[in-house]
């Protein structure tokens, strides 16, 4: 059996599992075995060795323990008590080789040897002080074999540890239990140390027993997996011949059944039925693929059109290939319009299709939503009474629907015979898709008639609106001007305000003129290399002109060489002046304004800030919207028309560059807006329109401004 990475075969896949499992159990039960009979060894021996601790303790006097604590004690009662009564239990227990007694020292954590009895270990006590007579002196540490943590964990209670389990020569368990006074306090502690060589030597055996177990039911796995892989892969390796056999177009193989009625044999059956199934069905399927291919070939043509007439003549000559029949009609009602008008036919004879027609509530009454095939006594009710002349015992009929709602309809009509065995489900699924082309050429059309209502107000706007503000607003300067006039203070006031408010209205116009512009996707852009210091010069010379201009400092921070960008200066200069006036407008009386260029790797970005009042950030991301104006009285008071900040982002959009603003109430505001450095080598633009899907989100209210990257 392979284990490399090349393919392997189910016989040798089930092989390789059963013997996976097989072997995780088997390590699972194996460790398990190891360990607990490993934990049963050492309960066992620690067991033995905290008893003699125990037992050690109990013999120890509390009184003599606590007279015993220089070397001039040991001829004392007390010491020759301790050790007779110790020396009976290590004599009554062999394994014990070293017993001895502890006190704590003065300072914390220091111990001292009160009764030793010595070690029978030869040079357990090498490295552990001098001895007096192979024992520890009284008042001496404790043996560094002895852990501290187990002597700080006996003054608690009883403890034990196994320590060098690996190694059987130094095998061995350390066992503290502390002496204690009748009221419970620990005045001492008893030390066993006893050997676990045997513990050791139990353990290595234990080792090989689990080895052992596991390598014998590691070979009862090998030869159940294999028997159990061969006598499931038989038959379906024959199953797997007949596949093959399939695949390669033979669909009259079978595969043998033995008839043992198992699942194997229920396998090969059905594989059988399904052999049979594909045989029959083959050439039903090819043929209505072709079908499907023709109904989605006609599909696409329909919809890359929406010229709604050229579209109903595609869908009638496809409809009849796809579906069957002699004759095919395809109607849509115009948009608004409730009764069918507009029909494509295909087929044989001619029917005068201007003057037939169908009421959608009568198409929508009778179908449901359905595709089906009508009667002809359904035909009169469906109100296509008109088709009752023609050929075929049958209709075939398919809604076409927008948004639930009857558009149109798909007819086919010819005897049963003729229609194809899948033609309704082939309607309905051309039907749906159909629908969706027509209702966008009808949308189509109603944009083309709002556009064209857009249009004549706009034409009206600015031949029958734009012309007569001109004339007033020359009339007004000429009165203003002609000192042949004389007038009051009151009269002088009252033709400013009329020359101001023509200015308003002419501007308003402008704006509209531009924002309708921007989106129709008609506002011209000519790209040419432009210098940024030389427009926000020639904007400054323009400062004390425009509203708000006077008493208010305006600074530029301009490069020291030309910032030339590829850009429409025109229209470049249009969002200055817009950003620059709208600061001044909203600048406190002595406030500042600056104007400030920043220089970028691939662009330069502008920035035109104020110490006005500021504006809220909720409002941060609607400015720019067509109409949308902060706080409606005070914007008034300054005026404006709220579009020339959507002017503004839609000039910059084209112009393929970012515009946001930021701001702090009471600190003042900052808008920036970004354009792409000129490079040498032809990087200016050809003339370019701003396109509808590049600017028409700019000019919606709800559409968030860009926020800088």
């Amino acid at each position: 059996m392979s284990l490399g990475r090349g393919p392997r075969t189910l016989k040798a896949e089930l092989q390789f599992r059963f013997l996976a499992v097989g072997s995780v159990f088997l390590i699972l039960a194996t460790a398990l075995l190891y360990t607990n009979g490993q934990g049963s060894l050492r309960r066992q021996v620690l067991t033995n060795a905290t008893t003699a601790a125990e037992t050690a303790a109990s013999l120890v006097a509390v009184e003599d323990h606590r007279l015993v604590r220089t070397a001039a004690d040991m001829n004392s009662p007390a010491f020759r008590t301790m050790v007779t009564n110790l020396g009976a239990l290590r004599r009554a227990s062999p394994s014990i080789y070293h017993l001895f007694t502890l006190a704590p020292g003065a300072r914390l954590g220091q111990w001292g040897v009160v009764v030793d009895l010595g070690s029978t270990e030869s040079g357990a006590a090498e490295d552990d002080g001098p001895l007096v007579r192979g024992r520890l002196p009284i008042g001496s540490p404790p043996p560094k074999d002895v852990p501290p943590a187990l002597l700080r964990q006996g003054m608690a209670q009883t403890a034990g540890m196994v320590l060098d389990l690996t190694r059987p020569d130094l095998a061995r368990v350390v066992a503290v239990s502390p002496i204690r006074t009748t009221g419970g306090e620990a005045v001492g502690l008893v030390v066993v140390q006893m050997s676990a060589a045997a513990l050791a030597a139990e353990a290595r055996l234990l080792v090989y027993v689990c080895i052992g177990i596991f390598l014998l039911g590691l070979v009862a796995s090998v030869l159940a997996s294999n028997y159990v892989s061969r006598w499931l892969t038989r038959p379906i390796e024959d199953l797997l011949g007949a596949v093959e056999a399939i695949s390669k177009g033979d669909l009259a193989t079978r595969v043998r059944v033995d008839g043992h009625k198992h699942e194997l044999d229920a396998l090969g059956a059905a594989f059988n039925h399904m052999a049979e199934t594909l045989e029959s069905s083959r050439a039903r399927n090819e043929a209505q693929q072709e079908r499907l291919r023709e109904l989605n070939r006609i599909g696409t043509s329909a919809a890359a059109t929406l010229e709604l007439p050229r579209m109903l003549e595609v869908v009638a000559e496809g409809l009849r290939a796809v579906c069957g029949g002699e004759e095919a009609y395809v109607g849509a009602a115009a948009p608004r319009d409730r009764v069918v008008h507009q029909w494509a036919r295909s087929g044989v004879g001619e029917v005068d299709l201007a003057r037939v027609s169908a009421p959608l509530e009568s198409l929508a009454r009778v179908l449901a939503g359905e595709t089906r095939l009508l009667s002809r006594a359904e035909l009169d009710a469906a109100g296509l009474t008109w088709l009752r002349e023609r050929p075929g015992e049958y209709a075939l009929a398919a809604p076409l629907k927008a948004s639930d709602e009857t558009i149109g309809i798909l007819v086919v009509l010819g005897n049963r015979a003729q229609f194809h065995e899948d033609a309704v489900s082939l309607a309905s699924v051309f039907a749906t898709q159909i629908s969706a082309a027509v209702g966008n050429a009808r949308l189509f059309e109603q944009v083309r008639a709002i556009d064209r209502s857009k249009s004549e107000f706009l034409s009206i706007a600015s031949h029958e609106v734009r012309t007569p503000l001109t004339v007033i607003k020359s009339s007004l300067d000429v009165l203003v001007a002609n000192k042949a006039f004389t007038y009051t203070t009151d009269q002088r006031q009252l033709i400013a305000f009329c020359q101001q408010s023509v200015e308003r209205l002419i501007q308003l116009v402008k704006d509209i003129l531009d924002v309708s512009k921007i989106e129709a996707g008609v506002l011209q852009i000519q790209f040419i290399p432009t210098s940024l210091n030389e427009l926000v010069t020639r904007c400054l010379f323009w400062v004390p002109q425009l509203p708000g201009g006077q008493g208010i400092e305006v600074e530029a921070r301009l490069p020291s060489e030309p910032a030339m960008v590829s850009a429409d200066p025109g229209r470049i200069m249009q969002v200055l002046e817009n950003l620059i006036s709208n600061a001044l407008k909203f600048s406190k009386p002595g406030g500042k304004v600056t104007i400030e260029l920043v220089e970028h790797e691939t662009e330069y970005e502008i920035v035109v800030s104020d110490r006005g009042k500021g504006i809220a950030a909720e409002h941060l991301e609607r400015i720019f919207g067509k109409f949308y104006q902060v706080e409606e009285s005070a914007t008034r008071e300054q005026g404006g028309t709220g579009l020339g900040l959507a002017i503004c982002k839609g000039i910059i959009r084209a112009h393929r560059g970012r515009i946001w603003a930021e701001s702090e109430l009471g600190a003042g505001s900052r808008f920036h807006f970004t354009l792409a450095r000129f490079k040498d080598g032809g990087d200016a633009r050809p003339d370019a329109q701003i396109s509808v899907a590049d600017l028409l989100s700019s000019l919606r209210s709800e559409t968030p401004s860009p926020t800088r990257s």
